[in-house]
């Protein structure tokens, strides 16, 4: 019996563009729900289970991996003066607490991949102010192939992190004239 190569797939942080300006610092938390915290790649079968692909992995733990996305995309954003991802920071660091509620496959009950699911839910406090967020995305997949599926995860996580950044930078925006 050949044992088949695993596959590592790699996220990519969207980039977004810089002003060069001094901004606040930022604690990101991220959390996930359980089930989540693995480095295998997820689907969620007919049968409400999460399954994993075979021989997929990423090149950490879920968690991990999407924090470091975060993380670069954030700082890349030129919205904050640093970014760190910890459980607490400094007092008048504004915070970004996050949940991922969902990333995997969706699955019908013939194991076919039809989409991937994104949702991240949490809050962002600054300026003295606690904002709701929930931002999420679904990518259709056009075959099951799993570069196909992991594509569909990366537009799925490039989608939310766009939306993430857009309603951060709306809320910090609001929060700094609300200073003035």
């Amino acid at each position: 019996c050949r044992r088949q190569p695993q596959e590592l797939s790699r996220m990519q942080a969207a980039a977004a563009p810089a002003d060069g300006t001094a901004r606040p610092a930022l604690l990101l938390q991220l959390d996930v729900i359980p089930g989540l915290d693995t480095d295998r790649i997820l689907a969620l079968g007919a049968d409400a289970r999460l399954n994993h692909y075979a021989n997929a992995r990423w090149p950490d733990h879920l968690p991990e991996v999407l924090a470091s996305v975060l993380r670069r995309a954030l700082e890349s954003s030129g919205r904050f003066g640093s970014v760190e991802v910890a459980a607490t920071g400094a007092p008048d660091a504004w915070t970004l607490a996050l949940e991922l509620r969902e990333f995997y496959g969706i699955q019908d009950a013939g194991g076919m991949t039809s989409s991937v699911r994104a949702d991240l839910g949490g809050h962002l406090a600054c300026g003295g102010e606690t904002h709701a967020l929930s931002v999420s995305e679904s990518v259709p997949v056009a075959e099951e192939r799993l570069a196909t599926v992991v594509a569909a995860h990366q537009a799925a996580l490039d989608s939310v992190t766009r939306q993430l950044l857009e309603r951060v930078q709306a809320l910090c925006a609001a929060a700094e004239d609300s200073r003035t």
